[in-house]
């Protein structure tokens, strides 16, 4: 075959190399931390970078191997070109430029292994040992082989100290299994030539930059045996799980890939299995490519070559990118936390969208410690109590009778004077039992159109620029956020809250709910998501509203007498320099949009600028440190509640549940 008759490769497997820190953590583990290529961009929407995100990836090797083998680097420049993930890929300890096992005659056991996973876990989530300044979110791990052996075993371990409600727990969504070994016993036919001695010499590894003769120890080998993977089926939902296997992988049996793709579906989404035809272990071409071999045949996806071999390891990296994506993994937790126990998370409200229980999420770092709960008592935000959706404007005769059936008591509208002439509300509550409460995050509209232009600016810019809306929102606010926490506090009735997407100013409001309630910023990041799902039906109005409130934006900003600023002026600024770029598809698509790693932003500089929830209750809103304790003792229960809501009794509403 012929260098003219190959087709040119695609430019998504050269991304430019993003900025790389050699660091030293732990026991003596080296490791390479990339960092996403926006962070050190003056522009990078005009470079059409990803922004920067707070989540991370652990990407570990398998046996004998060291960080920059098979794929690692490739994908580490992918998942901060494409993504803005942070990345740390890793040498074990004896191997690459780590330092040696702990004991020659053990050798590099998994025991060992997972301490290095935990060492390389609290330095990504520390920012003040990881150097970036950002506690980053370790959001996935992408294991090579034995790496993957330890991986899970480290998962398992989380889990079993998130199980007994330990804070300690890192629960990582994403795991990345290639080609890891399930039948654990058949390593030991690999390796069978150690004739009864301790160590079976000559074996080539990695070892600061070359590789180089060492002896391998029988009990390195051994212990590798022995893991029993078939708990894996109780792994709690929280951690979903890509596996992706070569079909001529000649290291592992086969069936191994089927073995875990069965243990591991816990439910839909749970696990994902990708095989690559020709691929061996290291995910290059089993099939040596010959002269007349027809490109298209021997190369269908046109990945880059190894020499003679298609480089099936671009195609890996492409399925783990994929599986990293937001959409992705948004649809991913939607599967897994549709039910609070028994019950529907999602309610259908005539005439509403978006509309859901914020409820049933557990509490691994309470607030405040209950009085009546015991030591190991499982805390959870009380489901039943608050409900967030969109506009309620249009919610019909039925969708009020479904108001009543839930409970609820109040309903307060977050709305502007301006929205709520505008687009109205509902009648006839007060005949269901309902009041409506008007709580306005911003009292009107009359403020200037450069305030106006700054919000809407950072709303269709990027979900990277919307920390800067919600910042404003925490201030602008106070009043309407003290109004809602006074209800909890006195009357302590279910009551819903809304704006007119139920996703900006309901967004804030419930994050600031779930973080008085103690639930991690990683739950409040994926439940505050869940809105990019719910506002779907809502999209034809919402846009239809949205041109012409950006045609009123353009027509004031183009009268102002100052010169100040034009239309032009807001439409750059949006763009910010990127070609192909719509303010009216792009703009609204960012509009509408609710990512997680925004909200983690919000949380961010939340605990930056006030401490902690306490606090900006406190200082900000004025409630004393008493009735603080008796807002929060209103909105979580522990495991030993009588919860006093039917519709959950005998109900096991724990979300970690595999079910």
């Amino acid at each position: 075959m012929t260098t003219e008759t190959r087709k040119p490769v695609d430019k998504k497997y050269s991304p430019p190399p993003p900025r790389e820190v050699e660091v030293k953590f732990g026991k003596g583990v080296s490791g390479t931390l990339a960092i996403p290529h926006a962070l050190d961009s003056d522009n990078p929407f005009e470079q059409d970078l990803a922004p920067a995100t707070h989540k991370a990836a652990l990407i570990l090797h398998g046996q004998g191997g060291h960080r920059n083998y098979c794929y690692q680097k490739h994908l580490a420049h992918r998942l901060a070109n494409d993504l803005g993930i942070f990345s740390l890929r890793i040498d074990f300890r004896g191997c690459g430029d780590s330092a040696d096992n702990e004991d020659k005659l053990e050798g590099r056991t998994l025991t060992q292994d997972c301490e290095d996973i935990q060492a390389a876990a609290e330095f990504l989530r520390d920012g003040k040992l990881n150097g970036v300044g950002i506690d980053l979110t370790l959001s996935s791990i992408i294991s090579h082989s034995r790496g993957g052996v330890a991986m899970f075993l480290w998962a398992l371990k989380q889990d079993e100290l998130l199980k007994k409600n330990d804070p300690s727990a890192i629960v990582v969504p994403n795991l990345v299994n290639c080609a890891a070994r399930y039948t654990s016993a058949t390593v030991l036919e690999r390796y069978s030539d150690f004739g009864g001695l301790d160590y079976m010499p000559g074996v080539l590894n990695f070892r600061y930059g070359k590789y180089v003769p060492i002896d391998l120890s029988a009990r390195e080998i051994i212990t590798l045996s022995k893991p029993d993977f078939s708990s894996l089926s109780e792994l709690s939902r929280d951690f979903s799980v890509l596996s992706i296997y070569g079909l001529e992988d000649q290291i592992i049996p086969r069936y191994d890939s089927a073995n875990f793709a069965n243990v591991l579906n816990r439910g839909p989404k749970s696990h994902v299995l990708k095989l690559i035809p020709d691929a061996d272990h290291n995910f290059y071409g089993h099939h040596k490519i010959q002269p007349d071999d027809h490109f298209d045949d021997v190369n269908p996806y046109n990945l880059p070559l190894k020499g003679d071999r298609v480089n099936f390891n671009y195609l890996a990296v492409d399925y783990i990118v994929e599986y990293l994506s937001p959409e992705e993994e948004l649809d991913r937790f939607l599967q897994a936390t549709k039910v609070v126990g028994k019950v529907p998370r999602w309610k259908h409200v005539e005439g509403v969208s978006n509309f859901r229980d914020i409820g049933g999420w557990r509490v691994l770092n309470p607030t405040f410690k209950l009085h009546k709960a015991t030591s190991n008592a499982t805390y959870y935000v009380k489901p039943n109590l608050a409900f967030r959706c969109a506009n309620v404007a249009g919610m019909t005769e039925n969708g009020l009778q479904q108001l009543k059936k839930l409970g609820i008591k109040a309903v307060f509208d977050l709305r502007s004077d301006g929205e709520v002439a505008k687009d109205g509300y509902p009648e006839g509550l007060e005949k269901y039992g309902v009041r409506r409460i008007h709580a306005p995050v911003y009292s009107n509209d009359d403020y200037s159109p450069q305030a106006i232009a700054i919000r809407y600016t950072n709303l269709m810019t990027s979900w990277s620029t919307y920390v800067h809306v919600y910042e404003d929102m925490l201030e602008f606010g106070i009043g309407s956020f003290k109004t809602i926490f006074e209800f909890i506090l006195r009357e302590n009735q279910p009551f819903l809250f809304h704006c007119t997407a139920g996703k900006d100013r309901t967004g804030v409001l419930g994050m600031l709910f779930l973080l008085l309630a103690g639930v991690d910023k990683d739950t409040i990041g994926k439940e505050y998501e869940l809105t990019t799902i719910g506002l779907r039906p809502d999209h034809p109005v919402l846009k239809n509203s949205f041109i012409e409130t950006v045609t009123k934006l353009k027509e004031k900003i183009s009268g102002n007498t100052d010169g100040s600023s034009s239309a032009a002026d807001i439409e750059k600024l949006i763009s910010r320099g990127r070609s192909n770029w719509s303010l009216e598809e792009d703009g609204f698509k960012n509009l509408v949009s609710s990512r997680y790693e925004a909200m983690l932003a919000t949380i961010a500089s939340f605990q930056e600028t006030y401490g902690n929830i306490v606090r900006y209750m406190n200082e900000k809103l004025g409630f004393s440190h008493e009735e603080i304790r008796r807002i929060y003792e209103n909105i979580v229960v522990v495991d030993s509640d009588n919860y006093g809501f039917d519709i959950f009794a005998n109900a096991q509403w724990d979300h970690r549940s595999k079910f």
